[in-house]
């Protein structure tokens, strides 16, 4: 599914971005150590408190994009809905959730039936008789 592969990317590319601040930063660090602005002790104890402080930054984060979506319209992929009517451009309207969507249906339906959401094209269902 697509969105599975985007959540992978997204969470990739933040562990990406983390990965490169951090490297500024002890780069950072190790100028500062050369040049004896701070001492080797001071840049180890900001430097572990640093990853330290991305490593939790970076949980938090994966654990954030991992949710399911809370809204939108991936939200009722797999849910049931009740077909209401069939419009006269032979479209579905479907109820799933108390929302009424226009739906394509893979098998034969009629008004009354319960199907099962199994796609989302734009802003049109594909639903399956359930």
């Amino acid at each position: 599914m697509k969105l599975r592969n985007l959540k992978s990317e997204a969470i990739i590319a933040t562990i990406d971005e983390i990965v490169i601040i951090l490297a500024l930063i002890i780069l950072v660090l190790a100028v500062l150590v050369y040049l004896g602005i701070i001492t080797p002790k001071i840049a180890t104890a900001t430097g572990l408190t640093v990853v330290l402080i991305a490593i939790l930054l970076a949980i938090s984060i994966i654990k954030v994009q991992r949710r399911k979506p809370a809204i939108g319209p991936e939200t009722i992929l797999g849910k049931t809905g009740l077909v209401k009517f069939i419009s006269s451009k032979g479209e579905l309207v479907v109820e799933v959730e108390g929302e009424y969507w226009i739906a394509k249906a893979l098998d034969s339906v009629k008004p009354g039936d319960i199907v099962r959401v199994i796609d989302i094209e734009g802003l049109k269902l594909r639903v399956r008789k359930a």
